[in-house]
């Protein structure tokens, strides 16, 4: 399961996705999905999925505010994201050694 928001986003990241391709695909993942999911992992998706929520493609870098971000800050945030599910899950790898 988030191996296959890692792909999503890691997509987006090498911009192999557009942002509103990306758009439409994460909130339908996200939104669509069963629960269950362990806290932190929902913590860092919940995150993205308000960053998402806040791209504008008519805002501008550097002229972002609260309710709205450029696409170059939504590609940081995903950067931010993939980084921190990432390391999750290679914590959980060390101590189930």
């Amino acid at each position: 399961m988030t191996t296959d928001y890692e792909t999503l986003i890691e997509s987006f990241v090498a911009k192999r996705l557009s942002a509103g391709e990306f758009e439409k695909r994460y909130l339908k993942a996200f939104k669509s999905e069963p629960g269950g999911m362990e806290t932190k992992v929902f913590e860092i998706l919940e995150k993205l999925f308000s960053d998402v929520d806040s791209y504008s493609p008519d805002c501008q870098e550097g002229k972002e505010s609260a309710f709205e971000i450029s696409e170059v800050e939504l590609r940081r945030q995903a950067a931010k994201a993939l980084n921190d599910l990432r390391r999750l899950r290679d914590d959980r790898s060390v101590s189930q050694r």
